[in-house]
């Protein structure tokens, strides 16, 4: 498919989001060092309160630490090629003037970085999987992060292996935007049109 015009991109854009899936498991084959600095650069981009930056991302690689983390993470089914452990820095958000129990913003810009890095590794042929349950001080003392960095957030990378799909039992039927969206009034429907 060419780039050539905004229409294209537009189909790119709304293809990845389509195409992506999570990814439980991945092969052994490596993610490029350009792959983790275009997905870093893709988080960085992302959606920010007030354009505030207190969010850090720490890239994983080294299977030792893999293999640890996993050890610690429930929500890590396997161990990825690599890994982008999203921390708020205490410290930039003290400066910031950010109560970081407070504000809700704080995590609603973890989950903008990690949705548009997700995003990031679909569109470069990569797998992704979040991992939100862990140990916050297993994780902090394994990769020996410094007191004022707090991980939120781990995104598992690499490149998918198959796996067969397996859908939960009960009605088969796709949920279309339709089904979840309400329009003017909570309750009132609109008819979807073709997207």
């Amino acid at each position: 498919m060419s780039t050539d015009g905004p229409g294209d991109y537009r189909a790119l854009f709304f293809d990845a989001v389509r195409r992506r899936r999570v990814s439980r498991r991945f092969t052994s084959e490596p993610v490029s060092e350009r792959d983790l600095w275009l997905i870093l650069e893709a988080a960085r981009r992302a959606a920010s309160a007030a354009n505030v930056r207190i969010h850090r991302f720490l890239v994983v690689q080294d299977p030792r630490r893999l293999r640890l983390l996993r050890m610690v993470s429930p929500g890590m089914l396997a161990v990825p090629r690599a890994l982008i452990v999203i921390c708020t820095d205490l410290e930039a958000a003290t400066a910031a003037e950010l109560q970081v129990e407070k504000d809700d913003a704080v995590l609603v810009d973890v989950g903008t970085a990690a949705m548009t890095m997700m995003l990031a590794a679909q569109a470069l042929g990569l797998g992704s999987c979040p991992a939100t349950s862990f140990s916050r001080p297993a994780v902090a003392e394994v990769l020996e992060l410094p007191p004022h960095a707090r991980p939120e957030f781990m995104l598992q990378l690499g490149h998918p292996a198959p796996e067969e799909r397996v859908l939960p039992p009960g009605p088969k039927r796709r949920l279309r935007a339709a089904d979840l969206a309400f329009w003017e009034r909570y309750g009132q429907r609109q008819e979807q049109e073709n997207a």
